[in-house]
């Protein structure tokens, strides 16, 4: 019994982990194809809405959603995202308005973002 309550102790201080789901919804390659954008949807449970992200990575590494300092656009809703590439180091990201104020990034690393 001893045994039991010192894995519950555990289970509850370690806490139960991430519980957003995430939907990855496309992804683009600059034309030199050194960078990754992605688009993706979390949702994190009733109680909150829907969250549609961008994300920028160097190719060759893995997708992390949790890695929010790469980060570009965040929308709440379901929004239609779109993201083109103009050239290497310029990405433009359209998308269709939800009610909510998104919050944009004109800068990444060496990248430049417009709306």
């Amino acid at each position: 019994m001893k045994v039991l309550y010192v894995l519950f102790l555990a289970l509850l201080l370690s806490g139960c982990g991430d519980l957003c789901s995430v939907d990855l919804l496309s992804e683009s390659k600059s034309p030199d194809g050194k960078y990754i954008a992605t688009v993706f949807e979390r949702n994190c449970g009733a109680t909150t809405p829907f969250v549609r992200v961008v994300s920028l990575r160097h190719a060759g590494s893995g997708f992390a959603p949790e890695e929010d300092d790469d980060w570009v656009f965040t929308i709440h809703g379901q929004s239609d995202i779109n993201v083109s590439w103009v050239e290497n180091t310029e990405l433009i990201i359209s998308y269709s308005a939800t009610g909510d104020t998104p919050t944009q990034r004109t800068r990444w690393k060496k990248l430049n973002i417009k709306y």
